[in-house]
């Protein structure tokens, strides 16, 4: 992965004991991250991981949530045990999960006519399983950070906000929803262009807020790419702006109500069409210093901002898959084929899991 270097004690030495029942996890854990085929027995069992870049049981906090490479069924790996769970049931590789609560939304596929993917509500038990379908669902829905409140785009391009408990559902114009701590949700018009956010339905920003943070002779079509709140509320947006005889400027923008405080410019990257834009998911890490910036989807380039030095810490990458400890100390991202655990300066990884993920979430 470009921008991830692996250090010395990033080389995976694994054991094999002589054991016959560890000979048999080996063999089950070997089959969940190469095999493809459909029909192949991928273990369904709790997978000790054992090797020397491995972080002692314990030593990490939490459990990592993920969406396996091979055939996109949820698994819960635990940092207590060192100990992958029980698959889930078989789904497409969209997984969305909120830092606390019981549940998770996964797709489950391609709606007809594509406007969208059929996602269901996945219970996070000691088997995961699916508890109910929500339909079709444009784009990436949002989670509150408790759990508790779930938003999504609809196939009529306006936003469903659910609480979970209840059931009770409301309508909020606009699409891309993102749940802030607040309580509010943020979106912006279900356009291909916008210079509009939107909170709860009202304008929160408009296009010559928006352009505030360009150089006075910038000119040009400004677009609203992606946003995210933190917990005290720090607004950090995505915009770029399409200037005659260059390419196209996109900067974080951060704003703390009305008032723009700091303005970021981000290196900007030239992908095939259809592989959407950098800042199409924006998310800061739970402790509001850090905001990665990211194409959506796996197998994407992302992007890491440490707001309090204004700068890029990880230069483009591709990932498949990233996700803080609930601390904000460790960041975790996929390649695919390994998980790489950076420590708090960014840097080598600290950490490598053998574990394929297409996706991925750390509770």
């Amino acid at each position: 992965m470009s921008g991830l270097r692996l250090s010395r004690r990033a080389a995976l030495t694994w054991i094999v004991p002589g054991a016959v029942a560890l000979i048999a996890a080996a063999a089950a854990w070997d089959t969940f991250r190469h095999d493809t085929s459909p029909s192949a027995d991928r273990g369904d069992g709790d997978i000790r991981l054992r090797g020397s870049a491995l972080p002692q049981p314990g030593e990490l906090p939490g459990t990592l949530v993920f969406a396996s490479q091979t055939d996109c069924r949820t698994r819960v790996l635990s940092f207590a045990t060192l100990t992958v769970g029980p698959a889930g049931p078989a789904a497409r590789c969209g997984l969305w999960v909120p830092p606390r609560g019981d549940l998770a939304a996964v797709s489950l596929g391609a709606a007809l006519g594509f406007q969208g993917s059929r996602i269901s509500l996945l219970s996070l038990g000691e088997r995961p399983e699916l508890v109910g379908e929500l339909g079709v669902v444009r784009g990436e829905p949002s989670w509150s950070k408790d759990g508790g409140r779930l938003a999504w785009c609809t196939a009529e391009r306006d936003t469903v906000l659910l609480a979970v408990e209840t059931g009770a559902r409301r309508r909020v114009e606009g699409c891309r929803p993102k749940i802030a701590p607040d309580g509010s949700v943020l979106t912006r018009p279900a356009l291909d262009f916008t210079r509009t956010l939107l909170r709860d339905g009202d304008v929160a920003l408009d296009e010559e807020e928006l352009t505030r943070a360009f150089p006075a002779d910038s000119d040009g079509p400004l677009d609203l790419v992606g946003y995210d709140v933190s917990a005290d509320g720090l607004l950090a947006v995505v915009t770029v702006r399409f200037e005659s005889g260059r390419r196209p400027r996109r900067l974080l923008q951060l704003w703390r109500g009305e008032q723009l405080e700091q303005a970021i410019l981000l290196p900007e990257l030239t992908l095939p069409a259809g592989t959407g834009r950098l800042g199409d998911r924006v998310e800061f890490d739970p402790t509001g210093r850090e905001v990665a910036v990211a194409y959506r989807g796996a197998g994407k380039q992302m992007t890491l901002v440490d707001l309090e030095r204004a700068e890029v810490v990880i230069e483009p990458t591709t990932q498949h898959g990233f996700a803080w400890s609930p601390d904000g100390d460790w960041l975790a991202v996929s390649t695919g084929v390994e998980i790489r655990i950076l420590g708090p300066e960014r840097e080598e990884p600290a950490y490598v899991l053998p574990v394929g993920a297409a996706a991925l979430a750390w509770r």
